[in-house]
């Protein structure tokens, strides 16, 4: 029996993780999701699936440590910028190396936003990261976001206590299914885009940070998932595949755009593109500033350590704008 827990088991990325290790109905794992919404554990439990259901936040950090330490798996899907959330599954996870004497695996959800650079949407970057350059990698301050979580699980692995993977998607678009997903329990959009949308809607323009010259990935929320349980089987099933810790990192993107070509979408619907202000994000996002970065910073990557693993996603720009457009239907509707 294989002890499996869940953070933002719920979420719009973590939902349909999380569907396609219920649908598998293997006997030989024991999987608990940490819940937030006291509606949604209560919609799950009447689902009779085979998924412990703890109420409760990946914030409370006494729970989290305890549910870590039981567990052979942990996916950390939930906030990527929540240090003592991360460091509470972090000394789980060393309790259970402790009484076990074999490491436990730690895949945790972060995301390209480390690799912004402030352009301020002010110009576009021809710098691309990639994912078997470590060297590349580890010259990203500890100040880039989601990298101080990130610094803290690489450190977790070098110490010999757990063996981690990072898994790094750009701007992650598309509906997601699944069983959680189909049962209304999980978010089916991307937060940073429906801001985005509600943000033009609501002022009458389309939003854009500077000039939007900047330019960020993109990749389909099924495509990310297919990464992550790729990733999950070649641990299980031959982890010598698999780098970890420092060679742990596996980007997701699969291809980038301008942003102001996705602001061009918006305003076809919205009206013509203004400048955001700092009023108006502050009102839309408060306390969310890695996704304000995510508007306007270059961000680009080549998933070359995922390809190698065998991940093959197919969806273009194109499926990305047309998704895009969908969600503003949705908006108008």
């Amino acid at each position: 029996m294989k002890n499996i827990l869940f953070t933002g088991g719920t979420g719009y990325i973590g939902g349909p993780i999380l569907s396609r290790l219920i649908e598998r109905n293997d006997p030989n794992l024991n999987i608990t999701a940490l819940v937030r919404s006291a509606a949604k554990v209560e919609k799950i439990n009447t689902l009779n699936l085979r998924l412990n259901v703890v109420p409760g936040s990946h914030s409370d950090a006494t729970l989290v440590e305890r549910l870590a330490s039981e567990a052979d798996v942990v996916f950390s899907l939930a906030d990527c910028d929540d240090l003592p959330a991360a460091e509470a599954v972090l000394r789980g996870l060393k309790k259970r190396f402790e009484a076990t004497g074999r490491k436990p695996v730690l895949i945790h959800m972060s995301g390209t936003g480390c690799l912004g650079d402030n352009a301020k949407g002010l110009f576009a970057s021809y710098t691309i990261y990639n994912d078997i350059n470590i060297a590349q990698i580890e010259s990203l301050p500890a100040t880039q976001p989601h990298r101080n979580v990130d610094l803290a699980i690489v450190q977790a692995d070098t110490h010999g206590y757990a063996e981690t993977y990072i898994v790094a998607p750009p701007g992650v678009y598309g509906t997601p299914h699944g069983i959680l997903a189909d049962a209304g329990v999980q978010n089916v959009t991307n937060a940073a885009f429906d801001s985005l949308i509600s943000i033009s809607f609501k002022r009458g323009a389309a939003g854009v940070i500077g000039e939007g010259k900047n330019i960020t990935g993109h990749v389909d929320v099924t495509e990310v998932g297919d990464l992550v349980v790729l990733l999950y089987d070649t641990i299980t099933a031959n982890p010598a595949l698999a780098g970890h810790g420092r060679n742990g990192y596996y980007f997701a993107d699969n291809g980038d755009i301008e942003f102001v070509e996705i602001t061009k979408v918006i305003e076809a619907t919205v009206g013509p593109r203004r400048p955001l202000t700092q009023e108006e994000l502050d009102e839309a996002l408060p306390g969310r500033y890695n996704v304000q970065r995510f508007f306007g910073d270059n961000s680009r990557s080549r998933p070359e350590r995922s390809r190698a693993l065998g991940w093959r996603p197919i969806k273009t720009t194109e499926d990305f704008l047309a998704a895009l457009r969908d969600q503003i239907e949705n908006w108008k509707a």
